[in-house]
Formats: structure tokens, C-alpha cells, sequence
């Protein structure tokens, strides 16, 4: 088949420090793509490092701080603007090997009736760590479309905001939601789940940077806007695993309030948890103390810096 005509997105705030290594990990490409850089009102020194490019195939524009899902619709609309046939993401804290584009058009060729292409990634915890990402419920390790959808999630997301690429022409493109300052990647995940069909390659082509500084995480909770998953109870009955699968991001969202004090905000998630869908490790965490959380929570830290995985599930 021919090169796949796709637009890659980097949105960028405050990111100095890795947004030339993910610039350079598009432009180095098996397979050529355009790129657009949206800087999203850094005020570091981000700008000037992207102003060095100098590349036909990379556009820059910036425009005031207007969170995350603002800056990839943006990114959405243009491509759809301009004619694009596909577009993917890549967050400026990541990287892709050089063969991302080139796994991803093979899975357009072999899965036609797809409309959201997505390989694999690891987790890069230390200099020369990462943790292999694992799922669920997943047949084998040949790439496939991922069915039913939301089991396959139950131990981590088949997509990720760095290494999935969606259709445009001749389908319905998915929007995030702009009123989400976290959760929007999990919001954005269940819309395709109910709506799309998904082609899985099991071979990493990603590198999600955990050890980057400025991640999301670090914004206080309390100024934190998380999604309350209530507009898609209705689907429950109809959907094979969805049920399960936000009642483990329920726990999630419960747990974190609980370790910053906020239990009404955790009840609020954990009174329309089906307990019968966590796990012994998990029940167990939701009884916890918040001192006992924030020291478990430590400990994880530590875990994954010597390459050793705490998992609550």
C-alpha cells in the first residue's frame, strides 16, 4: 500500500527538556508523516527549542494555555481541515522507535475494517528501565482487533495517548473532552470502546517517560477535574466488560482522594462499585488509612525505580 497520509500531533507545555527527543523520534521515521507542534502557552524555554527545527514536514503553532484536550481536538480539526486521512498522537514527554508509523500502516493493511490503530508501550521508570506493559484478556500476542474491547483493559489501557492513530476520512472522529483537566484520556478510551473498532500490535513501539518532570500528576487535586463515568451506565447491559472496567477506574479516582483526605469525594466513586469486580489487593486498599496509603504509595515509587512492579490489581 502507499505511505498512509497521517498528521502526528505533539502538544507541548512546559516541556524543554523532552520535546526535541520527540520531535526528532517523528522526523526519524521509517515511514514519512507530518507533524504538527502545538505549544500550548509554555512558559519555559520550550518554544525556543522547537524554533530550531528546521523541517518541510514539521509546522509549529502556539496559542494560550488551554489544557490538553483543547490542543489534540485543535490538532483533530486541523487535520480534518487540510485533507489528512489519519492522524496520531504523541505526548512531549515520549518517544516512539523509529518504526512506529511503519507498525501502525501495517495494521491499516491488514485490518481495513478498523478505524483506531494502536501498538504497544513500555514504560520507562529509570535510565535503562522499563516495565513491559501487560493486558488483559488478550487472545495472543499477534496483532488483532481487540474484542470485547473493555476487557482487554482491566490491567492497563490498550491505548495510549502516544501510540494509537485514528482514522478520519469516512469515519465519525472522537473528540476529548475539554471540561477534563485528568480522566480525559480514560473518557476518550471508552467513547472508542463503545463506538469503534480497534486493531491491537503487540510490539512496542513507545516509550511512555514516568520519570519526566511536569506530568500531570503533579497539579494538586483539588484543582483537579476527573470524569464521573455517570453518562455511561446506561450502556452496562449492552456492553461486555464496561461495567468492570469503570468500576476499576472508580477504585482508582477512590483510592487517590482517600490518600489526600477527601472522603467524601472518594465515596462519591466507591458507592457504585461493584465490589465483586476488584480484587482482594484492592478491597484491601480501600480500607486503609491515609497515612497507610500515602506510605504504600512511597513504596511504589521506590518499586518502580529499581524495576519492580506494585500492582493493586
Amino acid at each position: 500500500m502507499s505511505n498512509p497520509n497521517i498528521l502526528v500531533i505533539i502538544p507541548v507545555y512546559n516541556k524543554q527538556a523532552t520535546i526535541e527527543r520527540a520531535i526528532n523520534s517523528v522526523l526519524e521515521q521509517t515511514v514519512s508523516c507530518d507533524l504538527l507542534v502545538i505549544n500550548d502557552g509554555s512558559t519555559d524555554y520550550s518554544a525556543s527549542v522547537i524554533e530550531k527545527f528546521n523541517n518541510p514536514r514539521l509546522s509549529y503553532t502556539s496559542q494560550l494555555n488551554h489544557g490538553v484536550s483543547f490542543t489534540r481536538n485543535r490538532g483533530i480539526k486541523t487535520a480534518l481541515k487540510n485533507g489528512y486521512e489519519y492522524i496520531a498522537f504523541l505526548d512531549a514527554d515520549d518517544y516512539w522507535l523509529d518504526n512506529h508509523i511503519e507498525q501502525i500502516e501495517q495494521l491499516i493493511e491488514k485490518f481495513p475494517e478498523a478505524s483506531v490503530f494502536a501498538n504497544n508501550y513500555h514504560l520507562k521508570i529509570g535510565e535503562s528501565r522499563w516495565n513491559r506493559t501487560k493486558f488483559s484478556n488478550l487472545k495472543d500476542q499477534e496483532s488483532q482487533i481487540v474484542k470485547p474491547f473493555f476487557k482487554a483493559n482491566y490491567l492497563n489501557s490498550i491505548l495510549s495517548s502516544s501510540s494509537y492513530c485514528m482514522r478520519l476520512i469516512g469515519n465519525d472522529p472522537i473528540y476529548y473532552n475539554e471540561e477534563l483537566t485528568h480522566t480525559e484520556d480514560t473518557d476518550f478510551l471508552i467513547k472508542v470502546g463503545l463506538t469503534k473498532t480497534v486493531a491491537f500490535n503487540n510490539k512496542a513501539t513507545v516509550i511512555i517517560d514516568k520519570q519526566a518532570d511536569n506530568r500531570s500528576d503533579a497539579v494538586h487535586i483539588l484543582k483537579r477535574t476527573v470524569t464521573n463515568f455517570d453518562c455511561y451506565e446506561e450502556k452496562y447491559g449492552a456492553v461486555e466488560g464496561l461495567k468492570k472496567y469503570l468500576d476499576i477506574n472508580r477504585f482508582s479516582i477512590a483510592v487517590n482522594y482517600r490518600m489526600h483526605g477527601l472522603i467524601e469525594r472518594a465515596v462519591f466513586y466507591q458507592r457504585k462499585i461493584d465490589l465483586d469486580h476488584l480484587s482482594c489487593k484492592q478491597l484491601q486498599l480501600l480500607k486503609m488509612s491515609r497515612l497507610q496509603l500515602k506510605a504504600l504509595h512511597k513504596t511504589k515509587k521506590i518499586l518502580e525505580v529499581i524495576g519492580l512492579d506494585l500492582r493493586t490489581g
